[in-house]
C-alpha cells in the first residue's frame, strides 16, 4: 500500500493564503522522527519493566536462588564465585545445565568450544556455547550429573587453559537446586487459587 504525500493550503480567519502544508516538510519529517523515536522508548521501558523477582538462600559455599518473571516460575540456580570465575549450574524443567562466566573473558560469541570435564572419577568430552565472556553447556551426561554430587572440584580443561571449581556441598547444593524447581513448578498446579511461597 502507497501512502499519498499530504498537501494543502493554510489559509487565516478571513481568507488569505498564508503558505502550504507539506506533510513531506523538514517539520513534518523531524516530527515524526520524534513521536517514532519516543514510541521505541516507551515499548523498551515497558519490557524492562517486566517483573522479574529473585528469592535467594545459601548452602554453605553456594548461593541457590530461584526466579521468576513477569508472576511466572523462571528458574533455579545455583551459583559460587572462585577467583574471577563465577560458576552456575542453572535448573529449568528441560534439566541441568552449567554457566562458566569471567569479566575477562574475551570470547567469541556463537562459537563452540571443546572441552574436557572431570568430576571426580567421571570425565565427559563436550562442547560449550560461547557468549562474550561467559561458556555454557546442558549437563546431558546422566553419569556425569551423577559424579557432580560426590567429587571434590570440577575440572574444565580448555585448549588454552584450565578451571577448577571446588564442589564441596555440592550434593547438597544439587539437592536443593533440584527441590527448588519441584517446588516452585508445582506449587501453582497444586493449587491455582493461591500464590506460591517463592522460595529457593
Amino acid at each position: 500500500m502507497s501512502v499519498i504525500p499530504l498537501k494543502a493550503d493554510i489559509y487565516q480567519r478571513g481568507g488569505g493564503r498564508v503558505g502550504t502544508f507539506d506533510d513531506q516538510s523538514p517539520f513534518i519529517s523531524m516530527l515524526r522522527l520524534v513521536v517514532g523515536t519516543v514510541l521505541l522508548f516507551l515499548m523498551g521501558l515497558t519490557e524492562a519493566l517486566a517483573v522479574e523477582e529473585t528469592k535467594k538462600d545459601n548452602v554453605g559455599p553456594w548461593e541457590i536462588e530461584a526466579t521468576f518473571k513477569d508472576n511466572k516460575f523462571h528458574h533455579c540456580a545455583i551459583s559460587r564465585k572462585v577467583d574471577e570465575v563465577i560458576a552456575t549450574f542453572l535448573r529449568t524443567s528441560d534439566g541441568l545445565s552449567l554457566t562458566l562466566e569471567s569479566p575477562n573473558w574475551k570470547l567469541d560469541r556463537g562459537k563452540n568450544y571443546p572441552v574436557l570435564m572431570k568430576a571426580g572419577a567421571k570425565s565427559w568430552n563436550t562442547d560449550v556455547a560461547a557468549d562474550a565472556n561467559s561458556a555454557s553447556v546442558p549437563i546431558s551426561d546422566n553419569k556425569f550429573r551423577e559424579g557432580l554430587r560426590a567429587a571434590n572440584v570440577l575440572i574444565v580443561e580448555g585448549a588454552g587453559s584450565t578451571i577448577r571449581i571446588p564442589l564441596d556441598q555440592s550434593r547438597a547444593a544439587l539437592d536443593r537446586l533440584d527441590n527448588c524447581l519441584t517446588k516452585n513448578s508445582r506449587a501453582v498446579e497444586t493449587n491455582p487459587f493461591v500464590a506460591p511461597p517463592r522460595q529457593p
